[in-house]
């Protein structure tokens, strides 16, 4: 019982109190697969979701005013590695502080246009494992991942050409 006051209380919070303050930005986070692995780059530094460049997240960023996610998700990804992708499922969303993140699971269409495309926001781009527990994802990422894994680790598992 506690639990679901709790979410109710959340769910109060954030859907109501915080889209008054403002406090509600959507934001899209991609979870590009490739060859069983994930694609990773360094954290801006943030000091309101306390994020430094020595963490990495999945790509992403904000949705703009008036845009759908699926566009945002396609801006976002090519403003940030210059991937074009397809997307193949939303896993659903979370919320960090101020943020409401949308996760989806995306395939890049031509893997060699990846290039670090920003360089004063993120340092680095790289493949790595669903399970390398050596990435050291911000907390939310890691939480999102954990959260999704199965769904994640199903796609990963069929091949681009059955979705």
């Amino acid at each position: 019982m506690k639990k679901f006051i709790s979410n109710i209380y959340n769910f109060i919070y954030w859907e109501c109190f915080n889209r008054l303050k403002g406090n509600n930005q959507d934001v899209v986070c991609a979870v590009i697969v490739n060859n069983n692995q994930i694609l990773a780059q360094t954290a801006q530094r943030n000091t309101v979701i306390h994020t430094d460049d020595t963490q990495f997240v999945v790509p992403g960023g904000k949705v703009e005013p008036g845009e759908a996610l699926i566009s945002a998700t396609h801006r976002e990804i090519k403003e940030e590695t210059n991937l074009n992708i397809d997307i193949v499922k939303k896993l659903g969303a979370t919320r960090n502080n101020k943020y409401k993140l949308h996760w989806f699971v995306c395939r890049p269409t031509d893997v060699s246009l990846l290039t670090v495309v920003e360089p004063q926001k993120q340092k680095e781009l790289k493949w790595v494992s669903l399970n390398d527990t050596s990435v050291n994802w911000t907390p939310k990422n890691r939480e999102a991942i954990e959260k999704y894994r199965i769904q994640i680790e199903k796609i990963i598992n069929t091949p681009s050409e059955t979705l």
